[in-house]
């Protein structure tokens, strides 16, 4: 290893960290957070460590590779770790920096700037951690390494024989099914990128390299979709699975009422989504000379980044997470374009000092938000504890917090009796039968137990069938906080 890649590898490692322990705000070691999605995965990770069945026992309108993510930290751990968790999250970074810099080799780019680039571009987005978007980075820069070396060139100069179309294309398609079964929408720059690619080559008549490249990416999809639905199978959750991961997931994206081309073009979430398309479009246009394939198919993957961050109607930040790959792709193509290397290397400070001043900026509002969401942390968890410490142990698996905030059930360690464990009408909206069948639950296999607030008003309400289940079948028990303690009456 040279000195200058020495380097760069240090860089990688202490920037992955650093950044992990500021904006991984959920789990970081100087004090977790927790979140609410989090602790929803939190408590996802923990049941499957323990037993559970994903999708039918415990639900989430993820893909099945999300629960494998989130089972293996509490798998290694015991349950409601959120330092595996971290270690977990700085480790894909780190991962993510490499193939980042591995690019930038590619492109004869600066490798430390697009690191920090990256960073910036991600840290006002990153959502406390632990989120698909997260972890589907990693499989998409490695997507686009392997279709940089393949077609950034030009048409002349393609490869001729399948051969050294085919064990690339494997590679890709894997990285393509990991985004996909992680979260379907994550899925869609890398498709959109070999869907462009795909058709470069048809019209180019090169149907010998299509053919390679459409059989090898089969074959990875295959090899990373044929353990999971054997392990859905296994465990006869995989009509679960592609309701909860397909079928839930597109309708929970038309809940909300927000207009898309209002958020577009008058709200900070649509400046950030177009400043992603900007770059990568731009750094595409470098190309378009030397490579046309290449540069075509990344202007349609930029846009289908941006189609990625509008399809839901819930417009959280962490979306936008889903195109900055290309984003930092497109940025290393553009400081790769200056041919005069007093240029690129003050194009490269300018670029590192501008960076480090965001990072600078949003780490400090970053800490002060983990901190006030930290605030009530200690008198929450004391009166959670408090409540579960009354059930008995023996009915600890007759348990449910009903619609409350999902860290009730990371800190006090418990599971829930019931496969719809948060936010049960907000799931509804998406599906009626969700309800029912929580309702159904409710009359035929009750909890003993039930967390629920003292009265509160919710947006959407209780169903009406829940409430009057609430006021007739259970019985107060005690009172801690904001919360009480039910139990069936018998």
């Amino acid at each position: 290893m040279n000195k200058k890649r020495g380097l760069s590898l240090l860089f990688s490692a202490a920037a992955a960290l650093c950044f992990s322990l500021f904006f991984y705000t959920f789990n970081t070691p100087l004090g977790p957070s927790l979140g609410s999605d989090n602790a929803i995965y939190l408590t996802m990770g923990t049941a499957l460590a323990r037993g559970y069945t994903p999708y039918t026992q415990i639900f989430d309108h993820k893909g099945p590779l999300l629960f494998l993510l989130q089972w293996f930290p509490q798998a290694l751990s015991g349950g409601y770790s959120t330092l595996f968790v971290f270690v977990q999250e700085a480790l894909f970074l780190f991962a993510c920096l490499r193939v980042l810099d591995a690019i930038c080799r590619q492109l004869k780019a600066p490798g430390i700037p697009l690191q920090l680039a990256y960073l910036a571009l991600n840290c006002a987005i990153a959502g406390g951690g632990n989120l698909t978007e997260e972890y589907t980075a990693l499989p998409t820069l490695l997507g686009l390494l392997l279709i940089l070396r393949l077609f950034d060139r030009p048409p002349r100069d393609l490869p001729a024989g399948p051969k050294e179309w085919f064990p690339p294309a494997v590679l890709l398609g894997a990285c393509a099914a990991c985004c996909f079964l992680t979260r379907a929408n994550n899925a869609l720059p890398l498709c959109a990128f070999m869907a462009g690619l795909s058709l470069g080559l048809l019209l180019t008549r090169r149907f010998g390299a299509l053919g390679a490249c459409a059989s090898g990416v089969l074959c990875g999809i295959a090899v990373i979709t044929v353990p999971v639905v054997i392990w859905l199978l296994r465990r006869g959750a995989l009509g679960a699975a592609f309701y909860g991961a397909i079928l839930h997931n597109l309708r929970y994206a038309e809940t909300g009422d927000t207009g898309r081309l209002y958020v577009l073009l008058h709200t900070a979430y649509g400046r950030l989504a177009l400043l992603s398309l900007a770059l990568a479009s731009a750094g595409a246009l470098t190309r378009l000379r030397r490579a046309p394939l290449l540069s075509l198919s990344m202007l349609a993957a930029a846009l289908a980044g941006l189609y990625a961050a509008f399809i839901s109607r819930k417009f959280y930040q962490h979306y936008l997470m889903i195109a900055v790959p290309a984003a930092a792709c497109g940025a290393a193509m553009l400081l790769g374009a200056l041919n005069r290397a007093s240029f690129r290397r003050a194009a490269a400070l300018a670029l590192s000092l501008l960076c480090l001043a965001v990072l600078g900026v949003q780490g400090q509002r970053a800490d002060r938000g983990r901190l006030s969401a930290r605030a009530d942390l200690p008198a929450f968890t004391e009166d959670a504890r408090r409540l579960y410490a009354m059930v008995p142990e023996a009915e600890h698996g007759r348990f449910m917090a009903y619609r409350v905030e999902p860290r009730w059930y990371a800190v006090t360690g418990a599971l829930p009796c019931m496969r719809f464990y948060f936010l049960q009408e907000t799931l509804a909206e998406a599906n009626p039968a969700v309800m029912d069948e929580i309702v159904n639950t409710f009359l035929t296999d009750p909890p003993l137990w039930l967390v629920i607030y003292y009265n509160r008003a919710f947006s959407p309400p209780y169903d009406e069938r829940v409430a009057e289940i609430f006021r007739t079948r259970y019985a107060f028990e005690a009172a801690a906080g904001e919360y009480q303690l039910l139990r069936l009456i018998e």
